[in-house]
């Protein structure tokens, strides 16, 4: 037979930050049952919250650059185009905020460092590659 903890009640902010990661988890496009299983609750909470709750309306300023084609009235976020490691994807969810979902600063601006040198290089070799025709 399964037994559940008792949990205590969320304050405002904590359901506040539960439920725009669980907006942005479904902006994404997990399903319930995947967004349930990151925040540690119920598909059927998921599917309340993302139900009665509001879409966070803002986004965030340090999005500076796109790597895919925008097309007009899309809100949904850039998708990954390939695969990641299911190990990097675990060790990544290990290291998230539970309550927030955000990385600790240090591996984003590390992240944001190797990635800003990939896109430097990927555009001078486009530029070559334009100039030479």
């Amino acid at each position: 037979m399964a037994t559940t903890q008792a949990t205590r009640p969320l304050t405002p902010a904590e359901r506040t930050a539960r439920a725009a990661r669980a907006h942005q988890l479904a902006a994404d496009g997990l399903s319930n049952r995947a967004i349930g299983r990151q925040l540690g609750i119920s598909h059927t909470t998921v599917a309340t919250i993302l139900r009665t709750t509001p879409a966070p309306e803002h986004t965030t300023s340090d999005t500076v650059e796109r790597t895919t084609p925008a097309t007009s009235g899309n809100t949904r976020a850039p998708r990954l185009l390939h695969p990641l490691d299911p190990r990097t994807i675990q060790d990544l969810n290990c290291l998230m905020d539970p309550t927030t979902g955000a990385l600790p600063a240090g591996l984003v601006r590390a992240i944001r460092t190797a990635a800003d040198h990939r896109r430097t290089s990927m555009r001078t070799t486009a530029h070559h590659l334009a100039t030479q025709q």
